[in-house]
């Protein structure tokens, strides 16, 4: 196949858009809407959404596709967070062919594998850890849902939402997400679980097996950072959203429900896209922290997006580290690569110019919108929009159904970015280069 001699990270980019491509024509196919036919704009918005783990909808999942059309977003979001590329190196190697070492390294590559690994049990154990989260969850979910819903319908909610959360979705046939469950904390319990495990990455998952199994294997400084990040992120974000919503949102709550929630919120903003509380009513204090967690966004690996944790804890450790005098960066009783900082400034410094310039374009875009009424204004509003949508997050303050043709163009193009973007640059700049490169004379140059 010709396909085969293309550079992974472009491989998986041209398989994403095929998928994408595909979804979108289905979605725009008469059986796919309710009532009336899906527009082919707000089609492949919806496709791309959903392949890229997004959530962003600028129609009702549940009111304006039939089954057919549900079934369809919901396949799309299972190969996206999988990985096409993950599905289709099991299809190469399900009809007994060898996959070529640039191939095997774009699998390893786009799963945040970066030491020598067996593809073959990487595919397996992804697959493997997939599915067996997804049904157990759905498993839970169920127990739960038919106290609500009639048993058919609960068996279906329950396996939508189950592949939606760990895949970090954000997708919901409800209309008004999980708001209507912000009370059941066992519910919500189960979806913050099933996002965190999505977004921890699916190397992280196989070490913590491997460990808790008893096998002596000691967990790699990634997974540790990870780990480590993810605990912080939830922890500082649950005080933060408690903090700030305390007398708004929260004032009225029961005892304890503001703390899940508070949670839920921290949980949901790195790119899970599931909201229990309305976001448009959100402080500036609520509205500033969730666009810094979506930023972040989940592990290197996962199902998840933004620039990653272990981005951004690099990139803070070098700040701290020059600041204090130091050269090189040591956590963990480990000394991180130059090459890692090198390429975590990189992609850092790529996102911000990336959200600069299509929050640029987006306002220009969306100007007309000056005219509507909106809650914390329109910059604002652009802002969170363009932030979800790079970090695959899905959530809004309510003005994506707003959108003008253009704006949709252009968050369709941040959400591929978002999700492939730079994925692939961080594997690509992993990579030797293909040519030479000549090293001249070092020289400094004054900086600060």
């Amino acid at each position: 196949m010709e396909i085969l001699g293309i550079r992974p990270e472009r491989r998986i980019a041209i398989l994403f858009l095929v998928t994408i491509a595909i979804g979108a024509v289905l979605l725009s196919l008469p059986i796919s809407g309710a009532k009336d036919s899906i527009n082919p704009i707000d089609a492949l918005f919806t496709a791309t959404s959903a392949v890229c783990v997004t959530g962003l909808v600028v129609v009702d999942t549940g009111h304006d596709y039939s089954m057919f059309g549900q079934i369809v977003i919901l396949i799309l979001i299972q190969l996206g967070g999988i990985g096409v590329m993950t599905l289709a190196s099991m299809l190469v190697l399900s009809i007994g062919a060898r996959l070529p070492l640039q191939f095997r390294l774009g699998i390893s590559g786009s799963l945040g594998e970066t030491r020598t690994a067996d593809y073959r049990v990487l595919l397996k154990a992804v697959l493997l850890t997939t599915f067996t989260a997804e049904l157990i969850g759905a498993a839970i979910m169920f127990v739960r849902f038919r106290t609500y819903f009639p048993d058919g319908e609960a068996v279906y909610y329950s396996i939508f939402h189950s592949i939606s959360a760990f895949c970090n979705a954000g997708f919901s046939p409800f209309t008004n997400s999980l708001e209507s469950f912000r009370g059941d904390t066992p519910l919500l319990l189960i979806f913050a679980g099933l996002i965190i495990l999505g977004g921890l990455g699916f190397v992280v998952i196989m070490e913590l097996y491997h460990s808790l199994v008893g096998r002596k294997l000691a967990l790699s400084l990634h997974s540790k950072l990870c780990l480590v990040m993810t605990a912080i992120l939830l922890v500082g974000g649950t005080i933060g959203f408690k903090i700030a919503e305390h007398q708004h949102l929260f004032k009225s709550t029961g005892q304890g429900l503001d703390l899940i929630n508070a949670f839920f919120q921290a949980v949901t903003c790195r790119t899970a896209g599931f909201n229990t509380i309305p976001q448009a009513s959100l402080t500036e204090l609520g509205i500033l922290l969730s666009i810094i967690l979506m930023f972040i966004g989940a592990c290197p690996g996962s199902t998840g997006g933004g620039i990653k944790t272990t981005t951004f804890a690099i990139v803070a450790l070098l700040v701290w580290r020059r600041f204090r005098g130091y050269r090189h960066i040591s956590l963990f009783r480990r000394t991180i690569g130059a090459d890692s900082y090198s390429r975590a400034l990189a992609v850092f410094i790529l996102a911000i110019f990336i959200i600069v310039i299509m929050f640029s374009l987006f306002m220009l875009a969306e100007e007309k919108m000056l005219a509507h009424t909106l809650s914390k204004g329109w910059f604002v509003d652009n802002l969170f929009e363009v932030v979800s949508a790079f970090g695959t997050v899905g959530l809004s303050l309510g003005i994506t159904p707003r959108l003008h043709e253009a704006g949709k163009i252009l968050l369709i193009i941040l959400m591929f970015v978002g999700r492939i973007g730079l994925l692939t640059l961080a594997y690509s700049l992993a990579r030797p280069g293909m040519r030479g490169e000549i090293e001249y004379k070092e020289e400094n140059i004054m900086v600060g």
